[in-house]
């Protein structure tokens, strides 16, 4: 099986307890407790966060890049997404925001990506009326896209076949970079909201290279931001509804209501796409999931509450100018080939038992034979999320029986009975040995 080769999310073990918080929570079972530390299965994680969401010693951890490590980049370009402008105060408008974030990296130019997403809305919009694979399921989320790829395979057909946003921005900014500096190159970062997107800017979804030099967290640089940005006013139009793509139900906003859904959150995403496996959306023409809870305002790299950000974003959808001259500019500058995936997603399959078609068969039956000793509670404590889980984790070697702590502490009252039985013959042995040396 092929492995991704990167991750952004990473444990920080000196932080870690072995709480088993993060197993508990990890919609693909990637979470593991051995020896005291949680530790990563590198072939089920999908980046989501939950890990670093719930972990109450903040152990879990994204790895992103840092200013320091781009400082000697040239012609930079940052491009961020709509939520990025709810962590900042409303007295703060787009403008002053945006030249901050020029400030601070020293940047040529400074996107957000809701042109992007104005392309894109209209590409959706045709293609929901002509495909027969409904309902349509966004790819907007990453981490949803790898959840489908890891647990619902079945459902890949479902995926939309377009590029997220900040891709397709990128490509817009290349080539109007390119327009006006055919001679120089540039360098674009981007500025995360969560890990999904870090790793799928390290790796695209459809295995091309990204646009991107670059990409940071955006908790790393908002205070750098904030400190950058001064009282004069500036202006800057964008396409306003694409704000609404920041927080959840943007995406599915030009829908009629009863055909798409919504849902943020990765235990209720879980449900939804059970519920797709099993026909149950026959009405429905889009889902639009994400694994925060509030849509991507919720991502775990975001510094303000979700909910704070919510009321920010809503009040500039409402406040903001939408610059449709400059819309009117760059609608020949890109095209539906530039924001298709350039090859279908494919499922990731879990780690097979063995190579060997037997040997696999022998450990199946194994597992079969080590569940039914195990207790069926599911209660995380041996350091695996589940029964099933430790009996697969005890066919590869990784664990062993007692690290169940029923099957340990039911082996110790075997063990104790007979402790018992042999301390109560040795009771009963030892006065006939005294009679017996008495009579000699």
């Amino acid at each position: 099986m092929n492995e991704k080769l990167f991750h952004s999310v990473a444990i920080n073990l000196q932080r870690c307890r072995g709480c088993i918080h993060c197993i508990r929570h990890c919609p693909t079972e990637a979470m593991r407790v051995r020896n005291g530390k949680a530790l990563i299965l590198s072939h089920r994680c999908i980046d989501c966060g939950e890990c670093i969401r719930v972990c109450p010693y903040h152990a879990p951890f994204a790895f992103t890049q840092t200013l320091e490590s781009i400082a000697s980049l040239e012609n930079i370009i940052v491009i961020f997404p709509p939520e990025f402008y709810a962590q900042f105060p409303t007295s703060y408008t787009l403008g002053q925001i945006k030249k901050g974030v020029q400030r601070t990296f020293s940047a040529k130019e400074v996107w957000d990506t809701t042109i992007a997403i104005y392309f894109l809305q209209q590409a959706l919009e045709q293609y929901i009326s002509t495909t027969s694979n409904l309902p349509l399921i966004s790819t907007y989320c990453p981490a949803v896209v790898e959840l489908i790829q890891v647990k619902f395979p079945t459902l890949i057909p479902h995926l939309s076949p377009f590029r997220p946003p900040f891709e397709i921005m990128g490509e817009i900014v290349k080539k109007l970079w390119k327009k006006s500096h055919p001679e120089e190159s540039i360098n674009l970062v981007y500025l995360a909201p969560c890990p999904a997107q870090v790793t799928n800017i390290k790796e695209p979804l459809d295995g091309r290279e990204s646009v991107f030099s670059s990409v940071l967290g955006i908790d790393n640089v908002f205070i750098n931001i904030k400190r950058n940005i001064t009282d004069e006013k500036e202006e800057s139009y964008v396409y306003s509804p694409g704000l609404l793509w920041g927080g959840l139900g943007g995406e599915s906003s030009f829908l009629p209501e009863e055909s798409a859904i919504s849902v943020g959150g990765m235990d209720e995403v879980v449900k939804v796409l059970e519920d797709l496996e099993r026909n149950k959306f026959q009405d429905i023409k889009f889902l639009e999931l994400r694994a925060c809870r509030e849509g991507c305002i919720g991502g775990v790299l975001n510094p303000e509450d979700k909910y704070v950000a919510k009321k920010r974003l809503m009040y500039h959808i409402k406040t903001t100018k939408e610059d449709k001259e400059l819309l009117k500019k760059l609608d020949n500058l890109i095209s539906i080939s530039d924001m298709l995936l350039n090859k279908a997603i494919l499922p990731r399959p879990i780690w097979k038992l063995d190579e060997d078609m037997g040997k696999a068969l022998k450990k199946m039956e194994e597992m079969r034979e080590i569940l039914k000793i195990l207790p069926g509670l599911d209660c995380g404590s041996c350091g695996s999320p589940t029964c099933s889980a430790l009996a697969e984790d005890i066919v590869r070697g990784n664990a062993q029986i007692y690290d169940c702590i029923f099957v340990l502490k039911e082996k110790l009252r075997e063990m104790a009975k007979e402790m018992e039985e042999i301390s109560r013959r040795s009771v009963s042995i030892i006065p006939k040995r005294k009679e017996e040396r008495d009579e000699e």
